[in-house]
């Protein structure tokens, strides 16, 4: 049983890069929409293993080193590719210049994510997490965003630049739901399956932009704070 409780989050993680490889091969074969559910299950998978492992405190250096090498396939190459073949080689090289940027950014974001964790867990995440740049990619191709809009170059760009950003986005590990008042729990949940079982890759999308606003919003909030601090001492002197 505890062979079994140490395997599972690695398990989950070798998931992920299943569903990677069979949104690539589905992609190839022209089934957008297939490619964008393989991505959000592999982005399922991911939050599972790194949940299951901290609670069941079989947390290895062997199972992070998997899951940042399953990232970066998953949520690096994978919806860089699936984009690619659906509108992104239209523009020829520069289709594949901004595929290839996407890819490196994700990267980086996954080596300062792995640097940064060995200096103990932090409240927020520095930069965007690579998993919810890469499910906005798999909700555009769900929703079915015609191949000529301009929001995959200009979203391409703007995630590569989030993922290698300073801006702090909300990690959600001290949310402990055993503190939380179980009846406000229960109707948080209910709320936020009624809102995405209305219409799931809208609700899901809308979700996704609402977080990916969360960022600027904090690093904004954080910057009027420190003015405040400052102004109130500069008054104290």
């Amino acid at each position: 049983m505890r062979r079994g409780v140490f395997i599972l989050p690695s398990a989950l993680t070798i998931g992920s890069i299943y569903c990677a490889f069979n949104a690539i091969i589905v992609a190839y074969r022209g089934q957008f929409e297939h490619a964008g559910i393989w991505i959000l299950v592999a982005a399922v998978l991911d939050t599972l293993d790194g949940r299951i492992a901290r609670l069941t405190r079989t947390a290895t250096d062997f199972g992070r080193e998997l899951d940042s090498l399953a990232d970066a396939v998953a949520f690096g190459v994978a919806p860089a590719l699936c984009i690619y073949f659906y509108t992104l080689k239209d523009i020829e090289k520069v289709g594949w210049l901004l595929a290839f940027l996407y890819v490196t950014c994700g990267i980086i974001r996954l080596a300062r994510f792995n640097i940064l964790a060995l200096s103990g867990a932090k409240k927020n995440f520095v930069g965007l997490p690579i998993p919810a740049a890469a499910s906005f990619l798999a909700l555009l191709l769900l929703l079915g965003v015609p191949t000529s809009s301009l929001v995959y170059p200009i979203g391409i760009l703007g995630l590569a630049y989030l993922m290698v950003s300073t801006i702090p986005y909300p990690a959600f590990k001290d949310l402990d739901i055993k503190t939380m008042r179980p009846t406000f729990t229960l109707l948080a949940i209910v709320l936020i399956f009624l809102i995405v079982a209305f219409h799931p890759p809208y609700s899901l999308f809308i979700l996704l932009n609402v977080y990916l606003a969360s960022g600027p919003f904090l690093l904004i909030s954080r910057r009027f704070s420190r003015r405040k601090e400052e102004v109130e001492i500069q008054d104290e002197i």
